[in-house]
């Protein structure tokens, strides 16, 4: 199965007939995510996405230094922790549809540190950011871990200390 998948169309809708062939692709590829393009091309100056993500989906800490980025989700629940340069967590958002109990939606407007941490078995969430698409615009946290466990182990401590720092936002 693919993880992207490209509309290219002047008018895309998406109901659940595509919620549900993206969480299947997401639990059928390696990194455990799929996403649809509802952007025409990779060189749009607006790139807005539906992702489905398995909980294992794995997202080092990284910043787009002439991005911004928004998050709506669909269904499930995600944190984005928010790090300062040092590496430590700055801040924990809890992020859920409307009505779950955390923030149905988040833009990030400035080039902070940040991670996608997946807080339930699946989410599914609407990503708009800026474009043109072009790969290695983002800046991998050069203190974080580039191994998948010791990276899952750093994510979840730092989870941890947020939460129990109270630094999560609430709704």
């Amino acid at each position: 199965m693919a993880e992207v998948y490209n509309s290219g169309d002047d008018i895309v809708v998406v109901g659940d007939d595509w919620l549900r062939q993206l969480k299947e692709a997401a639990a059928a590829t390696p990194l455990r995510r799929a996403r649809l393009c509802l952007h025409r091309s990779v060189t749009d100056p607006i790139q807005e996405m539906v992702i489905a993500l398995i909980a294992d989906a794995l997202f080092p800490p990284h910043r787009h230094p002439d991005k911004t980025e928004s998050y709506h989700v669909v269904e499930g629940e995600l944190y984005v922790l928010i790090f300062d340069d040092d590496g430590r967590p700055r801040r924990a958002i809890f992020m859920t549809r409307p009505g779950g109990g955390g923030a149905f939606c988040y833009r990030l407007s400035i080039p902070a540190w940040h991670a996608v941490v997946p807080a339930s078995d699946c989410v599914v969430l609407h990503e708009v950011t800026t474009g043109p698409f072009l790969p290695g615009q983002r800046n991998v946290a050069p203190w974080a871990p580039t191994e998948a466990e010791a990276l899952r182990r750093f994510l979840r401590k730092s989870l941890d200390e947020a939460l129990h720092r109270h630094a999560v936002d609430p709704c």
